[in-house]
């Protein structure tokens, strides 16, 4: 009875909500994108790579979390190439990040469906999944029920559940204990996630902390040729210092091109790559870099200039490599949380991010732990940038202490697939 009236609010939503996303995709491309496949109406040629061997259907929001379970996606293939993987995305950017950095690894990829009990049950009657791996911290609960109810297993990798969502499934626990009991195996990134998720509903059996699928992310295998290629279209000549800005938020840019501008004369050859978060804000960056009468350039289109635009998407990370001091946004405005502080930390550099940390706290904490990260307001960004750029040896030593968490907390993807693989002999 609760599930019926679930779909009924979920369809109620939906008609209530459809004048509005019809404006959204006449103004913007982005919005039209998928819109079958987010109703369970896939075509049949998109899914024809499926036949012939068991089906793994990979969920994963967007970038960040598509980034986190590649490496478990690419370690399945390996151990058994009989796996056909169905992968989905929210967002248009994760569904871009997918297809690059699972080329040759997804047979089948598609927009994420609607939670509408029928159009779950039109996609899991077209794939055939054999196990559904759902990355970090979503929940939907037609499609847990309609797989449990099959016999195909559900579990979460890179578990994780805030104590803002902790709250809401206890306020509301005589539903979203039923749904969370449907979970084969919630692999939890920390202690902390594991207990939440016991309590939220999850079989105490059914849990164990795995660590953070993050530290297996590694960059797109580059030859030297094309790493030289990237450096000249960006114009990096080896004695530059360069600051890299990544996943940055509207608030952020002002804040940091601010820091920029106020070192930009004390250093030769000082260049700022700066990368928004989101594909729709680049004009919005550019403008604001045209107000620091700056030269700068665009990756996408021109060559020179100190401030650099990266108006591209998958190529933040191997960018992260060019730095002497990055900077990772949605950390200095409050609501977002943070992003993946571990990026600039695998090419062993000093990692600067601002004190609003919600999602990526934990790593935060280790990293400061270690010695390898730092935690900045705005006031004292310009002058961490300008102590990084001047202290050779401090800036060494802080970015190897980053490159050692990394290295030191490795794992988490190999005893993810183990687990997959037990779940899949069993679900034969």
């Amino acid at each position: 009875m609760i599930f019926l009236l679930y779909d009924i609010l979920l369809h109620a939503s939906v008609i209530i909500l459809l004048p509005y996303f019809i404006f959204k995709m006449a103004a913007a491309r982005k919005y039209r994108e998928g819109v079958p496949e987010r109703f369970g109406l896939i075509k049949k040629g998109k899914l024809k790579r499926l036949l012939g061997g068991p089906v793994v259907w990979f969920h994963a929001v967007s970038v960040g979390e598509t980034k986190a379970i590649m490496p478990a996606v690419r370690l399945l293939k390996e151990k058994r190439p009989e796996v056909k993987v169905l992968f989905s995305t929210v967002t248009r950017t994760g569904n871009r990040t997918a297809a690059s950095d699972g080329a040759g690894l997804i047979d089948a990829l598609v927009y994420f469906p609607l939670d509408l009990s029928w159009a779950i049950r039109r996609v899991v009657r077209s794939a055939k999944p054999r196990a559904l791996i759902v990355v970090e911290k979503e929940v939907w609960p037609n499609l847990y029920r309609i797989l449990d109810a099959q016999n195909v297993p559900v579990i979460v990798a890179n578990g994780t559940i805030s104590e803002r969502s902790f709250k809401r499934f206890m306020r509301f626990k005589f539903f979203f204990g039923y749904v969370f009991s449907r979970v084969s195996f919630f692999c939890g990134r920390t202690k902390e996630d594991s207990e939440r998720a016991i309590k939220a509903g999850v079989k105490k059996a059914r849990v164990r902390t795995i660590g953070n699928l993050k530290f297996d992310i590694k960059p797109p295998a580059l030859d030297p040729r094309a790493m030289e290629a990237l450096s000249a279209s960006l114009d990096i000549k080896p004695q530059d210092r360069v600051i890299v800005a990544g996943s940055t938020h509207p608030g952020e840019e002002e804040i940091i091109l601010g820091a920029y501008s106020s070192l930009h004369g004390s250093f030769k050859g000082l260049k700022l790559i700066l990368a928004p978060r989101h594909p729709e804000r680049f004009a919005e960056a550019e403008a604001l870099i045209k107000k620091t009468g700056i030269d700068y350039s665009k990756r996408s289109s021109s060559k020179g200039g100190d401030i650099i635009l990266l108006d591209t998407v998958g190529e933040l990370m191997t960018v992260y490599s060019f730095a002497t001091v990055a900077f990772v946004g949605g950390s200095i405005v409050p609501g977002i949380g943070g992003h993946n502080l571990l990026e600039p930390a695998y090419f062993g550099k000093p990692v600067l991010y601002g004190p609003h940390l919600t999602t990526y706290l934990n790593m935060a904490l280790m990293l400061e732990d270690a010695g390898g990260g730092i935690r900045v307001d705005e006031k004292g960004l310009a002058g961490k940038l300008r102590e990084m750029l001047t202290n050779d040896l401090l800036r060494k030593r802080t970015g190897e202490a980053a490159k050692r968490v990394v290295e030191e907390n490795r794992g988490a993807s190999k005893r993810t697939v183990e687990i997959i693989e037990g779940l899949l002999r069993r679900a034969k």
